[in-house]
């Protein structure tokens, strides 16, 4: 066997990525995930706000994935406590989702109507009831709903545990070396080229956020996947404002448990550009004022941007067309962090068994 053999390369160190050299080496294949950064959780996995909701009403494919991933986040979060002895802050807060005018109230107490019909949770509170959750909200709003199962993580912890959990169960990094090119033999990819080095494995997964289209773009298979970025602010209130995870005017407040609170974030397709901007942390700051009045008098801390890989389809999961032994796993937009669990499983069970639990046929990627 050769030294620079593995049985499966994950190019990507994100919390995708790590996700799913965690499943792997839960399951005894030990992984060699490559990654451009020098530590893992740099990009999107890192700018994310944590946040872990699934509000859809239906049983369609996406809405499923969604909820089988949360479901699964209490005893991951145990699980990696327990063997890497990092707390990643996993708190089942809930989701309260405000309304100022009839408009919004009508579709999210639709939405709430048809949530509690089909058997998921939800709660129509009056303004007083949302009131007596959070006091600080203001008088302005007429109403919320509240979703009890939301929940929230510190993402970066997160991917810090998924990273040390599979290293102890054997998986290997190769970190800050870019992947450079794709070495073939007889139309199937035999290795990468990572700094001049040609590193060989049997299996190839491609978890690289928004950056997996130039990858693909490698192997002529182009499928779009394009940046999206996201500002989010930083403030701290103390004493703490909020228990909940609030949303309303197209932004979401999120409580941290040291103080801090994180507004955010900006839908904005600028390509790769990741500046944070005057404009971007007001439409935040405004939205939040708003919201809770108290919130201007908080402190400002900080502000950044990260870029989310939007795929118009959704998540894209499976093998490439035209290879069979190169994975997909990337598009997951806003909702990364959510999906980190469920992908990595999936995945682990589709390199290893051929049966995933969940179909992944309404995620294959496709050429356009």
């Amino acid at each position: 066997m050769n030294r620079d053999h593995a049985d499966v390369i994950i190019i990507g160190g994100g919390i995708i990525g790590c996700a799913i050299a965690y499943n792997l080496a839960k399951r005894d294949i030990k992984p060699l995930l490559i990654d451009k950064a020098p530590t893992v959780g740099t990009e999107a996995s890192w700018a994310g706000a944590g946040i872990l909701t699934s509000h859809a009403s239906t049983h369609e494919p996406y809405p499923t994935l969604c909820r089988a991933s949360l479901e699964r986040y209490p005893v991951l979060a145990e699980e990696l406590r327990a063997e890497t002895q990092i707390d990643i802050e996993f708190i089942q807060s809930g989701t309260l989702s405000v309304f100022f005018n009839q408009a919004e109230a009508a579709g999210l107490i639709g939405l709430a109507d048809r949530r509690v019909k089909r058997g998921f949770s939800a709660e129509v509170l009056t303004p007083e009831q949302a009131w007596q959750l959070e006091p600080a909200l203001s008088k302005s709003i007429v109403g919320a709903v509240l979703f009890p199962e939301d929940a929230q993580v510190r993402n970066p912890k997160m991917v810090t545990a998924l990273a040390k959990g599979a290293a102890k169960l054997g998986a290997k990094f190769r970190l800050g070396n870019p992947v450079t090119n794709f070495v073939k033999e007889s139309g199937r990819v035999i290795g990468i080229v990572v700094n001049g080095e040609t590193l060989y494995a049997d299996t190839f997964v491609i978890a690289a956020g928004c950056w997996a289209g130039t990858l693909m773009t490698q192997l002529g298979v182009p499928i779009q996947i394009e940046p999206v970025k996201g500002q989010i602010v930083l403030i701290e209130t103390m004493p703490p404002l909020f228990q909940h995870v609030v949303d309303g005017l197209d932004i979401y407040i999120v409580p941290r448990v040291d103080g801090k609170v994180l507004l955010g974030a900006t839908v904005e397709f600028v390509g790769y550009d990741k500046t944070a901007t005057v404009d971007g942390a007001k439409q935040m700051i405004d939205a939040g004022i708003t919201i809770a009045s108290q919130l201007a008098d908080s402190a400002f801390v900080q502000t950044w941007a990260g870029l989310r890989p939007y795929a118009k389809k959704g998540p894209l999961l499976g093998y490439l067309p035209g290879y069979d032994n190169v994975v997909l796993a990337s598009g997951h937009f806003k909702n990364g962090i959510l999906l980190a669990p469920i992908t990595g499983q999936l995945i682990a069970e589709l390199l290893t068994t051929g049966q995933p639990s969940l179909p992944l046929e309404p995620f294959q990627p496709e050429v356009a």
